[in-house]
């Protein structure tokens, strides 16, 4: 198969692995069904983009769980009672699962940032909604993220001034740091938010940390535009040449930029 895959390439193996799914979680289970995707899918493709959209899918339904699993093992740690033992063992669940859904966050990361040219945002929804029987706003959260990073990532490739910028490692993403690189010769870390908030530049474990934010609107479906990037590389030049704007650890405010 030719690298240059083409949309129809995508449509029909996502289409081909929701089918497998379809026919035989009735006859096998779920599980067995979504081990026979891996298997076929995952295990025996040869195209690593192929491969990584049967990973993605495969994996999407126990992600959906996870994420489900993350926000009760939350609310119990903050207001669950629990006592020093249930706390402890809690939290050695909670962090293991973080890991896992930071895990696949880099995994379809990817999958967007390498071919996500052979499908659109809706594709990407629909394929996702399905695979993990029908979560549809856990699939949203996970492609505004994940798209959020890679249209973060292209914007920093155009800045000069930032040196050796990559992304973060899962454990490095885990802490917070989206992206690492230089500046000035300093160690620079970035987190990459969603929505409409102020950039942020503070000192985070002794080095410069920012918090930039990724407006929707900044990306054309899974691409970011012109505009986007011109806006993104404006704010992060504007918090790293402004020394007054550094604080410490500082929340974010909601806010609702003028309209022009």
């Amino acid at each position: 198969m030719n690298n240059a895959l083409i949309a129809a390439d995508f449509s029909r193996r996502a289409n081909d692995i929701l089918l497998l799914i379809e026919l035989e979680r009735g006859r096998l289970g779920l599980h067995e069904a979504i081990n026979l995707v891996v298997e076929r899918f995952v295990e025996d493709e040869s195209h690593p983009e192929l491969k990584r959209l049967g990973e993605v899918m495969a994996l999407a339904r126990r992600q959906a769980v996870i994420q489900e699993q993350l926000d009760d093992d939350r609310e119990a740690l903050h207001h669950g009672g629990l006592n020093h033992e249930e706390l402890t063992e809690r939290g050695h669940h909670y962090e293991m699962l973080r890991h896992q859904a930071c895990s696949y966050n880099h995994l379809l990361r990817g999958l967007i940032e390498s071919c996500g040219q052979n499908f659109s945002r809706d594709d990407l929804m629909d394929w996702l909604s399905a695979a993990s029987s029908g979560r549809s706003e856990w699939a949203r959260g996970e492609i505004t993220g994940a798209a959020s990073e890679v249209a973060l990532h292209a914007a920093l490739q155009g800045l000069p001034e930032l040196r050796g910028v990559r992304y973060g490692s899962v454990e490095e993403d885990l802490i917070g740091y989206d992206f690492v690189g230089e500046w000035q010769g300093a160690l620079l870390t970035i987190d990459a938010k969603t929505g409409y908030y102020p950039p942020l530049s503070e000192i985070k474990h002794g080095h410069r940390h920012l918090e930039i934010s990724v407006p929707r609107e900044a990306t054309k479906d899974l691409q970011i535009n012109h505009r986007g990037l011109a806006r993104v590389r404006g704010e992060v030049r504007q918090v790293l040449r402004n020394d007054s704007g550094v604080e410490l650890h500082a929340s974010h405010h909601y806010f609702q930029p003028a309209m022009a």
